[in-house]
């Protein structure tokens, strides 16, 4: 047997207390009377006086509160198994990590806002499966399709530029890398692109790949992250210190600049629609409300194990004593009196 709110194993604490200031109580009114009154003139005196009823009613009392607390507490006992049917959204996020994401025209930096941004959206799911790609120079699936969210929360808190092997920005790799996953992993007719990036992309086309990705059937939404205006791009050493600014081949420091023409351009094409959170406000719940219109799809149905509640035995049980504490008089009835003064 387990106890699904051990918590309430605290009222036991007040409880205890209680009983021994009744049994104090009992004890004193006892000896009381006993100076007041020889017990032997009891049975004279105070015919109706009947301190064994006085005391099994106490005791009634405390045991119904004891089986009260005890289901409180919820006990459990046994297992059923019952298969859930699930049904949600088939997302991917693609996050831009590329250098330029570590500029900080939003702060902290592009790249923290943007990961602030995918775990604000993992709070708001509601049994959708998500899954990661980080994207720089090439794309990589860091996580595939999943309904573990802790698990997407670990791969984000992992991911950096660092981790990728080839520089440079490929949105095009990213959007193909979303539509390959889906072919593999989902039926769903109706994929979810998530792409979060500066829009800067320098390498193949990625309108071309949206096309494609469009007819396959994915509709990509996108999220742009930075300022027109441009940051310069941090660098920093093994130690996490900055030392200095990326420069280009005239030594001329490289401003990193929102390219939120391309994503529009991305997100039409992919049926979905264009936010910008450059200036540091949360657009996922904007994100996700759109895509909640969506119609969902069955996913994989979950076999549950659910343990059985018992705590309907115990409130039954403290129910009845409660019944007949209130029923059964602390006096002696006429015919006991009668019998004890023949």
């Amino acid at each position: 047997m387990i106890f699904q709110n051990i918590t309430h194993i605290y009222w036991f604490f007040i409880l205890i207390p209680v009983i021994i200031l009744m049994i104090f109580g009992y004890k004193k009114r006892h000896q009381q009377l006993e100076q007041t009154i020889h017990p032997s003139l009891w049975a004279t005196i105070i015919p109706h006086l009947s301190y064994s009823r006085r005391f099994w009613k106490r005791v009634i009392l405390i045991v119904a509160f004891i089986f009260i607390i005890i289901s409180l507490m919820r006990p459990q006992y046994g297992v059923i198994f019952q298969q859930v049917e699930r049904k949600g959204h088939d997302i991917f996020i693609a996050i831009d990590l590329s250098q330029s994401m570590l500029a900080q025209d939003v702060k902290p930096s592009r790249l923290t806002h943007a990961k602030r941004e995918v775990l604000g959206l993992i709070d708001d799911l509601q049994g959708d499966r998500i899954g990661l790609i980080a994207f720089a120079g090439n794309a990589i699936v860091q996580c595939p399709l999943t309904s573990d969210y802790s698990a997407i929360k670990m791969y984000l808190d992992f991911i950096e530029p660092d981790v990728m092997s080839t520089p440079g920005t490929d949105i095009a790799s990213a959007i193909k890398e979303a539509r390959l996953s889906f072919e593999r992993l989902s039926k769903s007719n109706k994929p979810i692109l998530i792409l979060i990036s500066d829009g800067e992309s320098f390498e193949n086309d990625p309108i071309k790949s949206a096309s494609v990705a469009a007819k396959k059937g994915v509709s990509i939404y996108t999220i742009g992250i930075g300022t027109p205006k441009g940051e310069p791009i941090p660098q920093f050493d093994s130690n996490g210190k900055l030392n200095g600014y990326k420069k280009d081949k005239n030594g001329d420091i490289v401003l990193s600049q929102l390219d939120d023409k391309t994503l529009k351009e991305i997100a039409s094409i992919g049926k979905g629609r264009y936010f910008n959170s450059s200036l540091g406000a949360f657009v996922m719940d904007q994100v996700y409300q759109e895509i909640s219109f969506h119609e969902k799809k069955r996913l994989e149905d979950s076999l549950l194990k659910f343990h059985q509640d018992r705590y309907q035995w115990f409130l039954a049980i403290a129910l009845l004593l409660l019944f007949i504490e209130i029923f059964l008089s602390d006096r002696k009835s006429n015919h006991k009196i009668r019998l004890e003064n023949r």
